[in-house]
C-alpha cells in the first residue's frame, strides 16, 4: 500500500477523533467509529476498515467518510472506486441543514471523483455543485475548486469577477493557494479575516455538537455569531431557523431574510437562492423581478442549481426580458449537476434557445429514468418521445 494514502487516512483519521461530526448515529455506531479510529491509530487497517463499516452502517457520516476514504485507496481490503463513490454520497448530506466538517470532506473527496471521472462518469458540474456546497462550511480546498470551474466559461452558464473574488478569498481563509497574495494585496482578504473566520468556523461546528437539552436559543447565538465571524452556512441556517421557527421559538421572516441577504454576499447559493424567492414573491421585502432575477444569478454563479433553475424559468416565460439560449444554457447545468433534465430536455425536444436536439433529449431523459435515487417524470416523457 502505497506510504501516502496511508498517511491520508492516518490525517482524516485524527481530524475527525478532534471534531467529527453530529449525525443520526446509533450508539453502537458511534462507539464503531472510536474503535475504527483507535485501530488506525495502531496501523490495523483491516479492522479499521471492518468497523467503520459497521459504523456507517449505523448511521455514523463520519463512518462512511472514512471508509469511502480507505475503498477508495484500497486500505485495509480491495479498492473499488464505485463504491467508494457510493460511500462519499451517503456521507455528504446535501440540504440546509447538513452541519459537519465530516460532511464537508466527503462533499470535496466525492467533487474530486466526479471532476476526474473516477467510480463512474465524469461529470464537472456535479463537481461544481459538491465544491460549492463544502466550500459553504468552510472547507478551503472545495472554495479553491470551486473558483476553477468558474473560471472555466464551457462549464458555468454565468459568472462575474466579484463573485469569483469573493469564493477565491473564501479559499485563502482557512489554505494558501497562490492567488492568495494577490487577494491580500488588494485586499480582499486580510489576516483579521482569517482570524475571524477560523474562530467562525469552531462556533458553527460547537452549535451542532450540543448536547439534548440545551436550550435552543445557544445555537441560534452560535449560529449568528458564526455568520458574523463569515462562514456562510452558518448564516443560511441561522436564517432557516428564524424562517420556520426552531423547537417553538418565534419566527422572524424579516430577520430571516436579512441573514439570507448576508450568506449571499458571502458566496452561498442557498441564500442568494431564498433572497430571489422573497423578492419574486413579495414576502418579507417589496416585490422586484429585476432584483429577483440578479439574485438567482448569483446562486447560479455558484453552482447552485435551484437558483439556476429559477433563472431559467423567468427567461422562458416572460417574468422578466426573454433570454431563451440562456435559458436553455441554464438547463443544461442544472441538468449536469444533477438536480433534473426534464426541463432541459423540453428545451430540446421543442428547440427553445436553440435548434431541436431529439437524441440529446432522449438521452438525458434515459439517464434520469434510470437513475433510481432521482424522482421525476422522465420516464414519462421518455415514452412520449417513442
Amino acid at each position: 500500500m502505497p506510504l501516502s494514502a496511508l498517511l491520508a487516512v492516518a490525517a482524516l483519521a485524527l481530524s475527525l477523533l478532534l471534531a467529527h461530526p453530529a449525525s443520526a448515529a446509533t450508539p453502537q455506531a458511534e462507539a464503531n467509529f472510536r474503535a475504527g479510529q483507535q485501530a488506525v491509530m495502531r496501523s490495523d487497517n483491516v479492522t479499521a476498515r471492518r468497523e467503520y463499516e459497521r459504523a456507517c452502517d449505523g448511521g455514523h457520516l463520519g463512518g462512511c467518510t472514512m471508509l469511502a476514504t480507505m475503498v477508495a485507496d484500497g486500505v485495509g481490503g480491495p479498492a473499488d472506486l464505485r463504491r467508494a463513490r457510493q460511500l462519499f454520497a451517503k456521507a455528504c448530506v446535501v440540504n440546509i441543514s447538513w452541519s459537519s466538517a465530516s460532511d464537508a470532506g466527503a462533499c470535496l473527496m466525492l467533487g474530486d471523483m466526479y471532476a476526474a471521472g473516477e467510480g463512474g462518469p465524469q461529470k464537472p458540474a456535479r463537481a461544481a455543485y459538491l465544491y460549492a456546497r463544502a466550500c459553504d462550511i468552510g472547507d478551503g480546498e472545495a472554495c479553491d475548486g470551486l473558483a476553477l470551474m468558474m473560471t472555466q466559461e464551457d462549464l458555468m452558464p454565468l459568472n462575474t469577477d466579484e463573485m469569483l473574488v469573493i469564493i477565491a478569498g473564501r479559499a485563502c481563509l482557512t489554505n494558501e493557494f497562490d492567488y492568495c497574495e494577490d487577494l491580500y494585496e488588494i485586499g480582499a482578504v486580510n489576516d483579521a479575516q482569517a482570524s475571524a473566520y477560523r474562530a467562525a468556523l469552531g462556533m458553527f461546528n460547537e452549535a451542532h455538537r450540543l448536547p439534548a437539552g440545551t436550550p435552543p436559543s445557544r445555537k441560534k447565538d452560535l449560529l449568528t455569531d458564526a455568520c458574523e465571524g463569515g462562514v456562510a452556512r452558518a448564516c443560511a441556517r441561522a436564517a432557516w431557523e428564524w424562517k420556520h421557527g426552531f423547537q417553538n421559538m418565534p419566527v422572524d421572516p424579516q430577520r430571516a431574510l436579512d441573514l439570507y441577504l448576508r450568506a449571499c454576499v458571502l458566496g452561498d447559493g442557498a441564500g442568494c437562492d431564498e433572497v430571489g424567492d422573497a423578492l419574486r414573491s413579495g414576502s418579507a421585502i417589496t416585490k422586484n423581478l429585476a432584483d429577483a432575477a440578479d439574485a438567482y444569478s448569483l446562486a447560479c454563479q455558484v453552482a447552485y442549481p435551484p437558483g439556476c433553475r429559477s433563472l431559467a424559468h423567468m427567461h422562458r416565460w416572460g417574468d422578466i426580458v426573454a433570454d431563451l439560449p440562456l435559458a436553455r444554457d441554464l438547463e443544461r447545468f442544472v441538468c449536469d449537476s444533477g438536480w433534473g433534465c426534464v426541463a432541459f430536455a423540453d428545451m430540446l425536444i421543442k428547440g427553445v434557445g436553440g435548434s431541436p436536439d431529439l437524441a440529446r433529449a432522449r438521452q438525458v431523459l434515459r439517464a434520469e429514468c434510470d437513475n433510481k435515487d432521482f424522482s421525476s417524470n422522465a420516464c414519462e416523457v421518455l415514452a412520449t418521445l417513442g
